[in-house]
């Protein structure tokens, strides 16, 4: 079921960024060459970006795709690995929840005050309201790595990928060896 849901956001995530392609593209033409640029394409711009980028960050999180830097990694023990982990998970959950709740309130302010893009008219209450609750989501992405105890990241593969280097190399022999430095860059 997961699987049918994230395939759906990431069609819908993909056609609208080549929607955004489109009013790019257009926007373009009719300034350079007709000198009548779309109006309102730097409004469908920015409400279309939020779009995909709040869209996609729930799968980011549980995937946890997300960008890693590992700079103590090679020095660290396993169990430092998994708090350090724990940590991180934690601090992104408290950051998108904190996002989320702010967005909510900005949702309802612009609600109450009836805020919308000034040459479209696009109401921006309920794009705030969408962008709080796929925020919510993402919260809830990195905290159920928590609860599961699945806080891989992509050192911690890249450790198991090296193990299984080794061993395969005590197996076949020094010919496996290339694989092995491969891996060790």
């Amino acid at each position: 079921m997961l699987k049918k849901i994230e395939k759906i956001i990431g069609v819908l995530a993909a056609c609208l960024l080549f929607i955004l392609m489109l009013f790019t593209f257009i926007d373009v033409i009719g300034r350079n060459v007709f000198n009548r640029p779309l109006v309102g394409a730097s409004e469908l711009t920015e409400v279309t970006l939020a779009a995909i980028i709040f869209l996609l960050l729930p799968s980011v999180a549980f995937r946890q795709e997300h960008i890693v830097v590992d700079l103590i990694d090679v020095i660290a023990g396993d169990l430092l690995n998994f708090v350090q982990r724990v940590l991180t998970a934690l601090f992104g959950g408290a950051v998108f929840g904190i996002t989320g709740w702010q967005l909510w309130v900005l949702g309802g302010k612009a609600a109450g005050y009836h805020d919308a893009t000034p040459s479209l008219g696009i109401p921006l209450a309920p794009v705030l309201y969408g962008m709080s609750m796929l925020a919510f989501v993402t919260t809830v992405g990195f905290l159920a790595l928590v609860l599961r105890g699945k806080t891989n990241t992509v050192s911690a593969e890249l450790a198991s990928a090296r193990k299984l280097a080794a061993a395969d190399e005590k197996v076949h022999g020094s010919s496996q060896a290339p694989t092995s430095s491969v891996l060790e860059q």
